[in-house]
């Protein structure tokens, strides 16, 4: 049955992930019409598992879902590989829904249905989905966002609230479904962020355009978080760490949050990291909030690459 939406994933030396993502959607009790898979500079490895799963050419998954491949020499981060899926599919006519779907994660068999006639039921320009973790605990789905701070949190499923309203800010990038109306208005997802806060970008900008959001609890995709990043653990990596704080602060001042809020925020952050004995961190985060330049020379420094040329 031909579902009008088409799936995108993006791997990053996840191939083994990515595969079995694929195989997880190949079991849905309504199909996508085409997965994109955008890889991003993962190497010859990768490269290699995805031929042997699934040939070469014009591939097709076992229940015969047509797979496109885009091969990148460079590491765009999330927002523009996403964003090439997402212009590959027009150029090929496809003019439906699109789920940006983390490669990381097993969606329930009616994950995809679920999903979609949420989005078709609430007219919502961008939809989320329940996510579990591995072991099947509530991890979210959604987010609110401080007011003034602009830190960020996930939204837990209160237990007395199986099908209720509850409300959030926008939507986690893990499971993005988005209507071509938002696709068409709104525009492509914001590439100045490499990886974290872009998802959080484009539901405030959305927003703007007059589009509500929805959150589609019957929709379950269990989420094997941060299995490239470690963005997670107790410690997180030092580029992350850097990122995540450059990115809270970088949208802060483009959504207007008081200055003084988030200032305040991200002092509080540097307390934390000095507890943590993370204190090294805070010049290069300083550096990069301070200069584009230093931004886009971080990034290239850590094996990745943005193009955007209003950085």
């Amino acid at each position: 049955m031909n579902s009008g939406l088409s799936v995108i994933l993006v791997n990053y030396k996840n191939a083994d992930k990515t595969i079995s993502c694929i195989r997880a959607l190949d079991n849905q009790s309504l199909l996508p019409d085409c997965i994109y898979i955008i890889d991003n500079a993962s190497g010859t490895a990768d490269r290699e598992k995805f031929e042997n799963a699934f040939g070469t050419g014009l591939a097709q998954s076992e229940r015969g879902i047509p797979l496109q491949w885009i091969w990148n020499e460079q590491n765009l981060g999330f927002a523009a590989a996403c964003n090439q899926g997402i212009r590959l599919s027009q150029a090929c006519g496809f003019k439906g829904y699109i789920w940006l779907l983390n490669n990381d994660t097993q969606p329930e068999a009616n994950a995809l249905e679920n999903i979609l006639k949420k989005a078709q039921e609430t007219e919502a320009g961008i939809t989320g989905s329940l996510i579990l973790d591995a072991r099947g605990n509530v991890s979210g789905g959604v987010c609110r966002i401080h007011p003034k701070f602009a830190s960020v949190r996930r939204v837990k499923v209160p237990a007395d609230s199986a099908t209720g309203e509850i409300p959030f800010d926008y939507v986690e990038g893990s499971s993005f479904l988005l209507s071509p109306e938002c696709i068409n208005k709104a525009g492509l997802l914001p590439e100045d962020y490499f990886l974290y806060f872009e998802e959080a970008d484009y539901c405030t900008k959305a927003k703007q355009f007059g589009f509500k959001m929805a959150w589609a609890r019957d929709s379950i995709v269990y989420h094997d978080i941060a299995s490239s990043t470690k963005s997670e653990s107790r410690h997180v990596p030092f580029f992350i760490d850097c990122l995540m704080l450059r990115n809270r602060i970088h949208f802060a001042k483009k959504y207007g949050f008081p200055k003084w809020g988030y200032t305040l925020g991200l002092l509080l952050s540097f307390v934390l990291r000095i507890k943590r004995g993370e204190w090294k961190h805070i010049p290069k985060i300083l550096s990069i909030i301070r200069s584009k330049a230093n931004y886009k020379k971080f990034i290239l420094q850590n094996g990745g690459f943005i193009h955007d040329e209003n950085l």
